[in-house]
């Protein structure tokens, strides 16, 4: 039985497609909502609100009736950097204290993976590639619940997949991506505005989401406690809107190039403007000779 908690996000909509495509087994996905969502044969639906213990609860003992032991991925998180530091108590209600009431909550777990982020490196120097025994000096407030939440998880012995920026279509039927406002504005050959200066080891959603199915069911992962899953590419959020233009033979001129420090509108906590990771723990792992970013 594969577990998704927080299934409604972008990545959790994308693991749970993974998921019925690469295995045979029940997916027990979990939104913190109580709106009915279209069940199947193998896909099952439920509710839990990460930030309420009796909800936690209540889940863990609904959750007992299902097939054991349990492969579980936990995405549910208050994510953004500017809502983390707006909503303080929310975020650590949900980043921290959630997590660790699930954890503590749920037993008969065969394997447990937590999403985290490259923010918890802080900015790369140079051409340097974070690897994941690197020293962790977080960019943010939302880096350090990361780096908080990353040791609850290492102490119960389950495992961390450390992520850059992810990007695609969205599978969520009434919320879009950026990727789908990007790709809707060069089909209506409209401007949109994209960094120059913010450098990623950008990777897709469904190729993130198909290598942490890959890892949760490669019992010789799990030795390995943390792993960067990202791209071969380094590039910018400029370079990449060039590199969809490109691909869907559209306007490259579309696509206008600004600044970071130009900026006082699109982020009111700073970002990073670059953060490089090494990927060759995860392709040794699963006996990859690449990664690379798919351009829906």
């Amino acid at each position: 039985m594969y577990v998704v908690i927080g299934a409604g996000g972008y990545l959790g909509r994308y693991l749970i497609k993974n998921l019925l495509e690469k295995t045979e087994d029940q997916v027990l996905a979990v939104v913190n909502s109580s709106k009915p969502q279209p069940a199947t044969e193998r896909l099952h639906w439920d509710s839990c609100d990460i930030g309420s213990q009796n909800s936690i609860e209540a889940f863990a003992d609904r959750l007992k009736s299902y097939r054991k032991p349990y492969k579980i991925f936990f995405l549910a998180a208050y994510h953004h950097p500017d809502k983390v530091v707006e909503h303080p108590r929310t975020a650590w209600n949900i980043n921290i204290t959630g997590l660790s009431q699930f954890l503590n909550a749920v037993d008969n777990v065969e394997a447990f993976y937590y999403p985290s982020t490259e923010v918890v490196y802080g900015p790369s120097r140079g051409d340097y590639m974070f690897k994941e025994d690197d020293k962790l000096s977080p960019a943010n407030k939302y880096g350090e619940h990361k780096i908080i939440a990353e040791q609850m998880v290492l102490t119960h012995g389950y495992n961390i997949a450390r992520f850059p920026v992810l990007v695609g279509r969205s599978l969520i039927e009434d919320r879009r991506h950026f990727y789908d406002e990007l790709l809707e504005a060069l089909q209506q050959d409209k401007p949109i505005k994209m960094f120059t200066d913010h450098y990623r080891s950008m990777l897709d959603f469904d190729t993130a989401a198909g290598i942490l199915v890959d890892l949760v069911n490669n019992y010789g992962a799990q030795k390995y406690p943390i792993v960067n899953v990202s791209g071969d590419e380094v590039m910018s959020k400029y370079e990449f809107g060039l590199k969809v233009a490109q691909s869907k033979k559209l306007n490259p001129d579309n696509i206008i190039p600004i600044s970071m420090d130009d900026d006082n509108r699109i982020f009111k906590v700073k970002r990073v403007k670059k953060i490089q990771l090494d990927n060759s723990l995860v392709k040794q792992i699963l006996n990859l000779d690449s990664l690379k970013i798919k351009i829906q």
